[in-house]
């Protein structure tokens, strides 16, 4: 009997490590100097990679010291009969797309390593490859054992979780501080760097950027 829950245990040890960092990676962290900032996307949402290419991209950089950013690749996908089979907006590819950036993401890694992946993921041709991204950045290309498992589908009902909590009727959806602001939002799609800049300046968080 020891033995059997031994084998169990053994078994069940990587998935719940995988979980664990899963949540840490969607939860929203508590920094008096930064801001946090959620992004609910879609792997082949026109919006999703223009945002990701045109505002985040060169804003970035500048902005990253004051910045928790939280990546949720799932928009307005749907699971059915708990995640044995999803849905999204633009079909089967986007679907596995999705899967794919969320088990890179989950891996221990860095902010830094984290966005700069999404970031070359969506404006990367080959979206059902992340071997170039994940190269660029540095992360692990080999992902099998999340993305052709049980794992895979746990982040993303993970994914959707999150997500259904702001209900979004656009996708990207940029949320700041746990909370959606339909005006801080369409913002953050003409202007993100200064969008930031002036919720920073707000709490009275200096970034020299800011002042340029």
């Amino acid at each position: 009997m020891l033995q059997d829950i031994t084998k169990l245990f053994v078994f069940l040890l990587p998935q719940i490590m995988f979980s664990v960092s899963a949540r840490a990676q969607f939860a929203p962290r508590v920094d008096s100097n930064k801001l946090d900032v959620t992004i609910l996307y879609e792997s082949l949402c026109p919006d999703s990679i223009r945002f990701m290419s045109k505002q985040l991209a060169p804003s970035y950089g500048k902005l990253n010291a004051n910045l928790n950013v939280n990546l949720v690749p799932f928009g307005k996908s749907r699971s059915v009969n708990y995640g044995s089979e999803f849905y999204c907006q633009h079909g089967p590819a986007e679907c596995s797309g999705n899967r794919l950036q969320t088990c890179v993401l989950s891996q221990e890694s860095t902010q830094d390593q984290r966005v700069r992946f999404a970031i070359c993921q969506m404006v990367t041709r080959d979206k059902q490859n992340v071997d170039e991204c994940t190269d660029q950045v540095g992360l692990n290309n080999d992902i099998s054992n999340c993305v052709d498992t049980a794992l895979g589908t746990q982040l993303q009902l993970m994914a959707e979780h999150v997500t259904q909590q702001y209900s979004p009727s656009f996708v990207p959806t940029i949320v700041y501080d746990g909370v959606f602001n339909q005006q801080l939002q369409d913002a953050s799609l003409n202007d993100f760097f200064g969008t930031v800049c002036g919720l920073l300046q707000k709490r009275g968080i200096v970034n020299e950027a800011c002042s340029e």
